[in-house]
């Protein structure tokens, strides 16, 4: 596949998808971080009342190639590092930040992290995206 294409049916912030999250993203010059906030409902949970930890990971690696986006890079994930810290709730507001840290060559390298209302980090990663 040489083309990728956005056809507004991503999971995480397509419009036009029905069972997505639809998350919206802005950016935040002052700390050079992209930024979204997010209430995950009950059908996205693992154990009772906790949110499926794949959920978290998605949200991560859709946070990493928004930070890319804005910086005017278009990646792909290569690889994606998570660190669960806290549970995170359904039902609960989470603030979800990445930011690129170095890029070398073709690589970006990415941080972010999931953070409930009082700023506690529930989940933090790291990853290396591909720039296509």
């Amino acid at each position: 596949m040489k083309n990728f294409n956005d056809d507004n049916f991503c999971f995480v912030c397509g419009s036009n998808n029905p069972h997505g999250l639809k998350l919206s993203f802005t950016y935040d010059e002052k700390n050079d971080e992209t930024i979204s906030k997010a209430i995950f409902p009950r059908h996205f949970q693992g154990w009772k009342d906790v949110l499926h930890g794949g959920i978290i990971s998605t949200v991560l690696d859709e946070i990493l190639i928004k930070a890319a986006r804005h910086k005017g890079l278009d990646c792909v994930t290569v690889e994606l590092n998570v660190k669960f810290k806290k549970p995170a709730l359904i039902n609960t507001e989470y603030m979800i930040k990445g930011k690129i840290k170095e890029i070398k060559r073709k690589i970006v390298f990415a941080e972010g992290s999931i953070m409930s209302a009082d700023n506690t980090v529930v989940a933090a990663a790291n990853g290396k995206l591909f720039i296509i």
